[in-house]
């Protein structure tokens, strides 16, 4: 019986544990499967006029092969979308004037499997409000699609902390903005352009962020822009994602801010207690089942030499 109980010890031994130790010297990237998925809660301010409030999502779908700007590459489409309000005061022939409304944004993002660049975006918001002081409502599209080709990448996991790199980005973009107040003629631009972008990218530390998910341990990125902006990215291995992200204009000034709501990262998860249960019990059952048979057979067999005859229990060996 001491054996079975030493046994079944053993086999609960097999169930894994789900400590996590410190973060590692290094940053890997994200293990992304088809289903993860992010939620954020999201704050931006446009030219310091315009506020905007709400939540984004961002799901995986899957990895095909697609071709951007002419080469054929692996990447992770991610879809997103959001919504919220926007208030602020808003640019009119009649001057600026005060309004309030709703925004929604649909979208997606193609990311290289191995790099992680994002190489295509595809982002459209509708917003529609009312113009306080004019009383009329107002209908905003906007639409943007950029392509990327890497030109230069010194940024490639697993990345070091402290280390320093710099992605230039060949940018092919497309815009287009409708604005209406009313029954107004409304304003349209359209803006294609192809330019060269270098960013420079810094894993600066670790750290830890307290978002409304929960806290987790970070990897600090930061990002600097050729205008001067900047952003900084708390990355969190447990949800495979950003637990926050700031970005910064080039006077210093927090102009956007993302937090973790909620999350969905396989990866990342824990096994499932009561599956570990589950596996621990079968093992045990089966560890127990082996070990009656063995104790059954060696019965049979004592009794068997017990009451079996010497000449049938011990044939004889061959001689000479």
């Amino acid at each position: 019986m001491r054996s079975v109980v030493v046994l079944l010890a053993a086999a609960l031994l097999l169930v894994p544990g789900t400590v996590r130790g410190p973060l590692p010297d290094s940053m890997a990237a994200p293990a992304w499967s088809a289903g993860d998925l992010w939620l954020y809660r999201f704050n931006s301010t446009f030219e310091g006029s315009v506020f905007l409030n709400g939540t984004l999502r961002a799901e995986v779908l899957g990895v095909s092969n697609v071709m951007v700007r002419g080469v054929a590459q692996d990447v992770f489409t991610v879809d997103t979308g959001g919504t919220g309000t926007l208030e602020g005061i808003f640019p009119t022939p009649l001057g600026n004037v005060p309004a309030k409304g709703t925004w929604n944004l649909t979208g997606e993002q193609l990311f290289a499997t191995g790099s992680r660049k994002i190489v295509k975006t595809l982002i459209d918001i509708a917003a529609v409000g009312q113009v306080g002081v004019l009383n009329l409502p107002f209908n905003l599209l906007w639409t943007n699609s950029t392509s990327n080709l890497v030109v230069r990448d010194e940024w490639r996991y697993p990345v070091l902390v402290g280390t320093s790199g710099n992605v230039t980005l060949n940018a092919s973009m497309a815009e287009h903005v409708f604005l209406q107040f009313g029954t107004n003629p409304p304003v349209n631009t359209s803006t294609v352009a192809v330019t060269e972008v270098a960013v420079s990218v810094t894993l600066a530390s670790r750290s830890n962020a307290s978002v409304p998910a929960g806290r987790f341990e970070t990897y600090v990125v930061r990002e600097s822009w050729p205008d001067g902006a900047s952003e900084r990215f708390d990355y969190a291995p447990a949800a495979g994602n950003n637990a926050r992200t700031q970005t910064f204009n080039s006077t210093g000034a927090e102009v956007t801010r993302t937090e973790l709501i909620s999350y969905r990262y396989r990866a990342g998860e824990s096994p499932d207690p009561f599956a570990m249960i589950l596996i621990g019990a079968v093992v045990a059952i089966a560890v127990t089942v082996a070990l009656t048979v063995l104790w059954i057979s060696r019965r049979r067999r004592r009794r068997d030499r017990e009451y079996t005859p010497p000449s049938l229990r011990d044939p004889p060996t061959s001689g000479p």
